[in-house]
């Protein structure tokens, strides 16, 4: 048995933009920073929970970052830490930084946190049924460029990209959203999840962070990984299907 943990420290910040709460995330966790959560919301994020449950979020703010600390049970080091984040944020152009003791607020904040793929769901079913989520980690020095990329995808395509994150680990969820009945936004909508993925390559990330590969990225399973790793793949398959028949064709095509 271990000592129970105390209730964590909350920190909010909001910015204009999420470029800057990015580069909050890339220092802090530089800093050597051990945050028990540090999670990243876009403003089309933020605007899309609003509209599903109305919590009150900053509607007018372009990011907001959600901050925990237990201090790894010390309160004096969560306050430390707390307070580490609230002078980054402040760095990078913060608009508001708020942190609180009470367990009540951190528990609304995280609550709200956790309605954004449910909110993902309800804005996709009144605007044309269209939703592919992605799931690319990457350096956490590298997350401002990622966001400026997704910008230009999303500018690019023509399409609504959502991006919320596990920031303290580098590992983002932007979700696009599109018409399921109109063929060009489908077509777009795969250009743009192609195109995230590639960008995540190209900034040294991984095109999954947390939930493997599915169908829609068997082809880019290929691209990431060098000979080495695509050899312990195909030995793994041989070895428990030396015939070839389970689900032939599928996952390891492109390997």
């Amino acid at each position: 048995l271990v000592p129970a943990l105390p209730e964590p420290l909350t920190a909010v910040a909001t910015f204009a933009d999420v470029r800057h709460a990015a580069a909050t995330v890339a220092d802090l966790m530089a800093s050597g920073a051990q945050p028990s959560l540090l999670e990243s919301m876009d403003g089309t994020t933020l605007r899309m929970i609003n509209a599903y449950r109305d919590v009150g979020l900053d509607a007018d703010a372009g990011a907001m970052l959600l901050m925990q600390s237990d201090g790894s049970g010390s309160p004096a080091a969560a306050r430390a830490e707390v307070e580490a984040f609230a002078g980054f944020a402040e760095a990078h152009e913060a608009i508001d930084v708020v942190f609180s003791e009470d367990p009540t607020d951190s528990a609304a904040l995280v609550a709200a946190r956790r309605m954004a793929q449910p909110a993902y769901e309800h804005h996709a079913q009144s605007h044309g049924g269209g939703q592919l989520l992605d799931d690319v980690c990457l350096p956490r020095h590298r997350l401002p460029e990622f966001y400026d990329r997704l910008d230009e995808i999303s500018a690019e395509t023509g399409l609504t990209v959502a991006v919320v994150a596990h920031a303290g680990d580098g590992n983002t969820h932007p979700s696009i959203f599109f018409d399921t009945s109109d063929p060009d936004e489908v077509a777009r909508a795969d250009e743009a999840f192609d195109r995230i993925m590639q960008v995540g390559l190209e900034l040294g990330g991984t095109i999954t962070g947390e939930h493997g590969v599915g169908h829609l990225k068997r082809r880019w399973l290929a691209r990431e990984l060098d000979e080495g790793n695509r050899a312990v793949h195909r030995a793994v398959k041989a070895a428990l299907d030396p015939l070839g028949i389970l689900n032939p064709g599928k996952m390891f095509a492109d390997l």
